[in-house]
């Protein structure tokens, strides 16, 4: 089994696991140009791999939590790529890779904006869903918990925890467990986009 893994809930960050267990990884940050630089990390992690686009078997994206056009260009990148080559394709919760890879009890945390973060409580699987909320409302509801991932340093004032990457071999080595809380490849927005279309418009005349 050799595992493409794409993420782009928190940057974007691209890996390849091999049947070896070899792990090839590439990532990069979010700079509002998430279509280009997830083509180009595809196409650098498969070079850099010595794999050829036919050898992949397997597709694991994350599906968030995170901002709506990140996901949205993750995910569907995701569905092409499994689709052109007629292979599955798997979804997991972007947070579920940042526990797995701490491997104790903590609170994982990653950056919602809006002064809010995105998180999940794990005691060995995810315990509930995902949830959006003010740091201060998180840091009095596990006042005693580890909190670790991208947002852990935020909000110093609230919560104090170890800064942790979300990446994307993490996702692969996490399905290849056989452990993953396997999700539906959509994305996990809990709330609306930023950008709506108003639903009335005013008279220019």
């Amino acid at each position: 089994m050799n595992v493409l893994a794409i993420d782009t809930s928190v940057g974007v960050s691209v890996a390849i696991l091999r049947s070896s267990g070899e792990v090839t990884q590439s990532q990069a940050i979010d700079h509002g140009m998430q279509g280009e630089l997830t083509a180009e990390l595809i196409s650098k992690v498969v070079t850099d791999s010595g794999l050829k686009i036919e050898e992949i078997t397997d597709v694991v994206v994350g599906v968030g939590p995170g901002p709506f056009t990140g996901l949205r260009v993750g995910i569907v990148t995701a569905a092409v790529f499994a689709h052109a080559r007629n292979i599955s394709i798997h979804g997991i919760c972007s947070l579920d890779a940042i526990a797995f890879d701490y491997a104790n009890p903590c609170v994982v945390v990653t950056d919602a904006r809006r002064k809010e973060l995105y998180w999940a409580r794990y005691e060995g699987d995810r315990i509930g869903e995902p949830q959006v909320s003010k740091p201060e409302v998180i840091a009095s509801q596990f006042p005693d918990s580890m909190f670790v991932g991208p947002g852990a340093q935020l909000y110093p004032d609230f919560i104090s925890g170890s800064l942790m990457e979300l990446k994307a071999g993490s996702l692969a080595k996490l399905f290849a467990s056989g452990s993953a809380q396997l999700v539906d490849v959509l994305p996990m927005y809990l709330r609306k986009p930023d950008a709506v279309e108003p639903t009335i418009r005013k008279s220019v005349l």
